[in-house]
């Protein structure tokens, strides 16, 4: 994984991640009762307050599937309008009600998540993707513990320094539970940040040392 100085992945072309990948979660479009049925919804994908992504979703009477519709474009290309139909399952819970997945429209298999690559949102083997948290140092896990944090907080711009509002609906002893763990992890990541900051002048000093 390498340091300052080294190379990180020593020339070689790697797997392209799911960082900054469009991700379509049914976990949340079930909370945002996105999947029931004769449902029309948007899904809109942000990053540091500017938008970067968005879809339509439309749920049929059945409730059996999504059509996913939304416009996207090759590198040198025009716009195409694409309408991808997903396939839904459902599975029992242990305690009562049904979970819910996607039938990936590569493989057939049930997923939570979908990625969005080359305008196509397929799973993440299918898209033959690597988890961003296999080539993360410190800062990058600390980053998407932030984050993660955040999206409890129906927080999702992206930015890792913002303390959201409590979100309607959630208790206050929750919300500054929540929040107490948030600012400990921006106070890790800021005291790795300086390290790193630190890391960069040594071997600033000494390519300058090289050089004279």
């Amino acid at each position: 994984m390498g340091g300052y100085c080294s190379t990180r992945w020593n020339g070689e072309r790697t797997r392209l991640d799911t960082a900054g990948l469009l991700r379509l979660d049914i976990r949340i479009l079930r909370r945002q009762g996105a999947l029931r049925p004769d449902t029309w919804s948007t899904q809109t994908w942000s990053r540091r307050g500017e938008p970067v992504g968005t879809i339509t979703v439309r749920v049929p009477l059945d409730g059996a599937s999504l059509t996913l519709i939304y416009r996207t474009r090759q590198a040198g290309e025009e716009w195409q309008d694409v309408a991808e139909t997903i396939d839904l399952d459902a599975t029992p819970c242990n305690y009562g009600g049904a979970r819910s997945w996607f039938l990936c429209p590569g493989c057939g298999t049930r997923r939570d998540v979908l990625f969005s690559v080359r305008g196509r949102f397929h799973c993440r083997q299918c898209h033959d993707l690597a988890y961003t948290s296999t080539r993360e140092d410190a800062m990058d896990r600390a980053t998407r513990r932030i984050w993660r944090l955040q999206e409890k907080l129906s927080y999702l711009d992206g930015d890792p320094w913002h303390i959201p509002s409590k979100p309607e609906g959630m208790t206050y002893r929750k919300y500054w539970r929540l929040i107490v763990q948030l600012r400990n992890e921006i106070l890790e990541r800021d005291a790795l940040f300086a390290d790193e900051l630190m890391a960069i002048s040594r071997c600033l000093g000494i390519l300058e040392a090289q050089l004279d």
